[in-house]
């Protein structure tokens, strides 16, 4: 099983605010660890490993009557296991930045039941969480939610752990490994969805919603994206096997004399 936190060109990573900080995520990993079945590595949701959340507020810019912020959190996924962060983009009425306003030392504190909220309610994908903002117009406190992310590092395929369905292709390819990148976005705006990961039915991404949650949507013009890239080392034949059973799955080659 590789070490993520050295195998991979995090460096591709470090700029894309969707994902956390590798640094952050895989600070704690032990050496020898077994891989958790699900995120494919020694990190368990709640193991001593495991890094502590983390949680930062940034403040845009003025709104009418009110304040923009972005409100970020990094954790291990409890039900994945892997390194994830949310990115929310939301206007917060009646909120004022402290002045002096320094953005590279300070961070403004949001109200506390607010901060509270989206701390419980921003924990699922980023369309459910959404939706549930929608429904819960009283605990939201009046906040608009105008962009949301959620991004994880993970999972790590490998013949250490995979689905049934896939784990076939790592008898052939036995040190081969597949690191998944996927990122899931909704956009308060009319305009076309975008699917780009042919593996959402796998990890239960973008199914049906309810009666309830469909209606909402049908009431709020937004978009979702939805995109899963990967990394994988192993030889061509992998990358083919790939493209046969999840056609459209963007999965390139590790170059080994990346940084």
């Amino acid at each position: 099983m590789p070490d993520p936190g050295t195998s991979f060109p995090w460096d591709r990573l470090r700029t894309d605010l969707r994902f956390p900080d590798p640094a952050w995520a895989f600070a704690g990993l032990e050496p020898g660890t077994p891989a958790h079945p699900i995120s494919g590595f020694g990190l368990h949701f709640l193991s001593r490993s495991c890094p502590a959340p983390r949680v930062r507020v940034r403040f845009l810019g003025s709104d009418a009557g009110g304040a923009r912020v972005r409100w970020l959190r990094d954790r291990v996924d409890p039900v994945f296991h892997c390194p994830g962060r949310h990115v929310c983009e939301l206007i917060v009425p009646g909120f004022e930045a402290p002045e002096p306003y320094d953005r590279a030392s300070r961070e403004p504190a949001l109200p506390p039941a607010l901060a509270a909220w989206l701390e419980n309610a921003l924990l699922q994908d980023a369309e459910l969480g959404f939706l549930q903002s929608l429904e819960a117009k009283d605990a939201a406190h009046g906040v608009r939610i105008e962009r949301l992310s959620r991004g994880m590092l993970g999972p790590l395929w490998s013949a250490a752990a995979a689905p049934a369905s896939v784990a076939g292709l790592f008898d052939d390819f036995p040190d081969a490994w597949v690191f998944h990148l996927p990122v899931d976005e909704v956009l308060r705006e009319p305009g076309p969805c975008v699917a780009d990961d042919p593996l959402s039915p796998l990890f239960g991404d973008g199914g049906p919603l309810s009666a309830r949650m469909a209606r909402l949507r049908a009431d709020v013009p937004y978009r979702v994206l939805r995109q899963r890239r990967a990394v994988y080392s192993g030889p061509p034949e992998l990358g083919r096997a790939l493209e046969r059973l999840f056609p459209g799955w963007l999965a390139v080659p590790l170059d080994p004399g990346d940084p």
